[in-house]
């Protein structure tokens, strides 16, 4: 049985250069009748990490060639790069398919380590670090891939059970960076809520840097949740701008508020906007009460502040017109998703997947319960 596998790295789409990943025996497929090297050696014999420049396709028979460099990365990979058009990459994977390979996606030959299959957890790394939008997320991936997520997981997957407090402790340990498990998943959803015509659109737009929201002084213009992306201090941010809650007779209007309430519910952060230049009104403080743990921002600072001392310890003060207290506001919203940094090096879970999967473990541990436990760390890792 032919086990030899293939799959395409490069993102789908056209582009200057592909890459088409080969992995399984050196003798799983008729690589003679595949490529020729210019240097005159068989694939198999050429040395591993050595770049081979030569043409694909079937010579003997007439076939049309291209041009194609190949790479034996390993004793059972090889690398195709060929040109990036559709089809070029669509009949490399024609020819391999039909030599007998079975064509896989990505992550199942780029997931684990050293040749051995993948396990779920270093498939969701992989994908968490191709998924990843800056430097600072690309780092803590990385240190994970290298294999600092798996051994911690491994060691207390073997530590003895007689060392429960032990156990404890090393579970515990990781679960210490569970929110920032969350922010390496995908980006925190942080929502700007408040009453109509406080400014939440031009607090989006201050924050992301361009006009993504349109700003107007009629209340109601906003009737529909307003998504845009940043990066704040190196963290990806999915910023929502919403609806002004208010009581309304307008049907649509209606329909975008109730769409803020949603929003607010599944929100990672919550942002209540209020308008400073303006006295504080019953509204306004019921709205407050209901924030728990959310930010308070007063806008429109640069009009003076008429809240009369009304608002809660820790309010900011921004204007989103003249950009004042904006970083105060960034480094607030930052401070609140991600409070503690790890240092290089640090073990950190990276789904939501993984996190419940310790907190079944920790309360298995808890509850003396290790068959529970010794199965919730096979799931871990998977």
């Amino acid at each position: 049985m032919n086990t030899t596998r293939v799959a395409v790295l490069t993102p789908p789409g056209r582009g200057a250069i592909a890459t088409v990943l080969v992995d399984g025996p050196a003798d799983g497929l008729d690589w003679g009748r595949l490529f020729v090297a210019v240097n005159g050696l068989e694939l198999v014999d050429q040395e591993v990490g050595r770049i081979c420049f030569g043409r694909w396709g079937d010579l003997e028979n007439g076939l049309p060639s291209e041009q194609v460099v190949v790479c034996r990365t390993g004793d059972t990979r090889v690398e195709v790069h060929c040109h990036g058009g559709t089809v070029a990459v669509a009949r490399i994977l024609g020819d391999l398919v039909e030599s007998g390979a079975r064509k896989c996606e990505w992550i199942e030959l780029t997931g684990g380590r050293c040749g051995e299959p993948a396990r779920r957890v270093e498939i969701e790394v992989t994908e968490a670090l191709a998924a990843a939008t800056t430097w600072r997320l690309a780092s803590i991936l990385l240190d994970q891939q290298s294999g600092i997520l798996l051994r911690s997981l491994r060691r207390i997957e073997t530590t003895d059970w007689g060392s429960r407090d032990e156990l404890a402790g090393l579970v515990n340990e990781l679960l210490e960076w569970s929110g920032l498990g969350r922010v390496l998943a995908g980006p925190p959803v942080v929502v700007l809520a408040g009453a109509a015509n406080v400014g939440k659109s031009s607090l989006l737009n201050a924050l992301l840097g361009f006009g993504r929201a349109i700003v107007w002084d009629e209340p109601g213009t906003t009737r529909d949740a307003v998504v845009g992306h940043t990066a704040i201090d190196g963290w990806p941010v999915r910023l929502v701008d919403t609806a002004g809650l208010r009581d309304t007779d307008d049907e649509i209007e209606a329909i975008g508020i109730e769409h803020t309430r949603r929003e607010i519910e599944a929100a990672d952060l919550v942002v209540l906007v209020v308008d400073g230049s303006c006295p504080v009104d019953e509204s306004t403080s019921r709205s407050i009460a209901a924030m728990g743990t959310g930010l308070v921002v007063a806008n429109k600072c640069d009009l003076g502040d008429e809240t009369g001392g009304m608002l809660p310890d820790g309010t900011l003060s921004v204007s989103a017109l003249t950009g004042e207290g904006i970083d105060s506001l960034a480094a607030a919203i930052v401070g609140r998703l991600v409070p503690r940094v790890p240092e290089p090096g640090t073990a950190v879970p990276v789904s939501t997947r993984l996190v419940e999967c310790l907190k079944r473990a920790a309360r298995a541990v808890d509850d003396g319960d290790e068959t529970g436990f010794r199965k919730t760390m096979s799931d871990a890792i998977g």
